[in-house]
């Protein structure tokens, strides 16, 4: 907390540190007056607001990425186990100087209280500036509180029950002021959910003007918001959690509260409703692919047509892609606009997870990070249901090896006449649009020909060959198909297309609704299966229920609560696969030790085909997970700083 009270006393004094107006305001002069003295300066300080919000393309300092190494994995950059990232994965996490410390905003983390403050600093002086239209004004309230609730969100999110900054404190704050304390979660939910309230009533239903404002907080995304932090609420982590029972702080109270409450997803399924209600009110829809409308022409086959359709659900240009709710505005490149915010990392982050496909003279930062390898298990069958229960594929033979056939269905995912393993094939569409392998096609603009007609050269990860990865698959989904990449000085011809990263889409809201009603219902009916079955269409597939009884050794697991629980789980965790939704999803179902625990593995270093295919763990790490790594901790600095803030259960 000493940190935080320096930063209160600073507030008062400067108004903020390090904020775009002091560019402007000589320094001798940077008060808050001269901060809200006119709309233009006040217009800067709504930006800083903004300049908070933690980069979603940072693999390192993003929490939901290399933190586990069940998604992504770190290729041949060793040295990466070396980040913070990387020393959490090897559970290196600790209390004397937390990683990814968004409290204080040290070892890679912002420290998102200095974001909040900034918020309260805005609307405690948002009434100062006379020439800013009340509409605006009230605009700009509404955005900042949106902010305000989202970082505290944020912070619930990997803390728990957190302190709650309603207001600053004066400079006049007693020492016994300022020793606050982590409020419990039910608490911290009410109030992110009242402020989320007072904003969507004055925030417009979608943004006015996309090119000029991309990255602003509109009622659809502030109703998404609420819709997640409610589902938070209702999740096992946080709704009747027994390990938090001896939870609780020197006033008594306990932080989470160890007694279910269904009247939770109740609520959760009714935001959900509204936020998807309001969505397709103002037009947005599941993304679909058009080659007939895209700038483009594309002489595309249906196959690679359907997979378009699930990458560019991710790349798609805003404003021609209706399943995007919220993005993070893209980073700063040439003829690139910048937004609210601009992420510095989305240009490195393609790069590192960009396939070297022509020679092994790759620019420095390509081709560095990979899909975890247990990720291809992760995919369903062509069937639609998992390749361990269908009762078609062969899951006891998936490593031996096959050649793909001239004419079969394959030769739009695999090169024909080359051999690879049985289990990539017969999988469904979003295997191949997710994931790069062996033996597969990498789908660009400038490899395919003819637009898309046929493919291009496919990818060779073999010992000697093009390139070798450890983990063996790359991150497809990703990459945008606009992306360029030629054969020649590969070092100049890779040019990433950048796009807003996802944070949140229409189909995380389906499946979530489809989530909640299961859980508020006795058992799942048509209303449940209604919108999981919407995202799965998209995808190329048959409904669960078709599926289920089509081809599974468990057909009636659609039709009780929990199958039906653990089929939806799968769905989100496939769907949303590489957009850093995983991470959050496992902690909150309290299914993190399922996963974070896998050993890091890849196909055997070998030229030849009967070698490179077995698996082998080539990384030993004693990972474990239990009660504690579900949250982050606190620094002991703060609690001995402050009495009243409790340790984060477990550390």
């Amino acid at each position: 907390m000493k940190h935080l009270i320096k930063l209160i006393v600073v507030v008062v004094l400067t108004g903020m540190v390090g904020c775009d107006y002091l560019d402007v305001v000589p320094n001798d002069t940077a008060t808050l007056d001269h901060a809200f003295s006119n709309r233009s300066v006040t217009e800067k300080f709504l930006r800083t607001c903004y300049s908070h919000l933690p980069d979603p393309t940072n693999p390192f300092y993003y929490p939901a990425y290399f933190t586990s190494r069940d998604e992504f994995d770190f290729g041949f950059e060793v040295r990466s186990l070396q980040t913070v990232a990387g020393m959490i994965s090897e559970g290196l996490q600790n209390t004397d100087n937390p990683l990814q410390n968004y409290w204080l905003g040290e070892q890679g983390g912002k420290s998102l209280y200095v974001a909040i403050r900034d918020c309260n600093i805005f609307l405690e002086n948002i009434h100062i500036p006379q020439d800013v239209p009340p509409v605006e004004r009230a605009r700009w309230i509404a955005e900042v509180k949106f902010l305000k609730a989202y970082y505290h969100f944020f912070l619930m999110q990997l803390y728990g029950p957190i302190v709650l900054v309603k207001e600053n404190l004066p400079l006049s704050a007693s020492p016994e002021e300022v020793k606050t304390y982590r409020e419990p979660v039910d608490e911290c939910v009410d109030y992110i959910v009242e402020l989320l309230d007072d904003a969507i009533l004055d925030l417009p239903p979608t943004i006015p003007d996309p090119t000029r404002e991309q990255g602003r907080i509109s009622q659809t995304i502030a109703l998404a918001v609420k819709a997640k932090v409610l589902a938070w609420a209702a999740s096992p982590l946080f709704n009747g959690n027994p390990d938090y029972k001896e939870w609780t702080d020197n006033r008594g109270k306990q932080l989470v509260s160890d007694t279910y409450d269904p009247a939770k997803w109740e609520r959760a399924a009714a935001a959900i409703k509204e936020a998807i209600e309001t969505c397709h009110a103002v037009g947005l829809k599941l993304y679909e692919f058009n080659k007939n409308t895209s700038p483009q022409t594309f002489n595309m086959n249906d196959t690679l047509v359907q997979m378009m359709t699930i990458r560019k659900a991710i790349t798609e240009d805003m404003e021609r892609n209706p399943g995007m709710i919220w993005a993070s505005p893209e980073i700063s490149a040439p003829g690139k606009g910048t937004g609210a915010a601009t992420p510095s990392w989305l240009g490195d982050f393609l790069r590192s997870i960009f396939p070297i496909m022509y020679s092994t003279d790759y620019p420095s930062g390509v081709g560095g990070h990979c899909a975890s390898w247990h990720m291809v298990n992760l995919f369903y069958t062509n069937n639609g249901v998992p390749m361990e229960e269908d009762k078609y594929f062969d899951y006891a033979n998936r490593f031996q090896l096959r050649r793909a056939t001239p004419g079969d269905h394959h030769q739009s995912y695999i090169a024909t006449g080359e051999i690879t393993v049985n289990m990539h094939f017969n999988r469904e569409p979003r295997f191949y649009a997710d994931l790069c392998f062996d033996r597969g096609f990498m789908e660009l603009s400038t490899t395919t020909a003819d637009g898309g007609a046929s493919f291009g050269p496919y990818l060779r990860f073999r010992h000697g060959e093009v390139f070798q990865y450890l983990s063996s698959y790359m991150p497809k989904k990703l990459v945008a198909f606009e992306t360029t990449c030629s054969q020649g000085d590969h070092a100049k011809r890779y040019l990433p297309h950048y796009y807003m990263f996802p944070l949140i889409r229409l189909a995380d809201l389906y499946l979530l609704y489809s989530e909640a009603l299961n859980e508020v219902k006795e058992q799942p009916d048509a209303e449940v299966y209604e919108w999981i079955d919407r995202v799965r269409e998209k995808a190329g597939l048959d409904g669960v229920r078709t599926s289920w009884a089509r081809a599974s050794i468990n057909p009636d697991k659609p039709y009780t609560k929990e199958g039906m629980r653990e089929i939806i789980q799968k769905e989100r965790l496939i769907e949303l696969a590489f957009e850093g939704q995983r991470f959050w999803d496992v902690r909150r179902w309290k299914i993190a030790d399922k996963f974070w625990t896998l050993p890091p593995t890849r196909w055997v270093f070998s030229r030849n085909p009967e070698e490179y295919y077995v698996p082998e763990v080539y990384y030993h790490r004693e990972r474990t997970v239990t009660v504690k790594d579900y949250l982050y901790p606190i620094s002991l600095l703060d609690i001995r700083i402050n009495p009243n803030l409790v340790q984060t259960y477990g550390w």
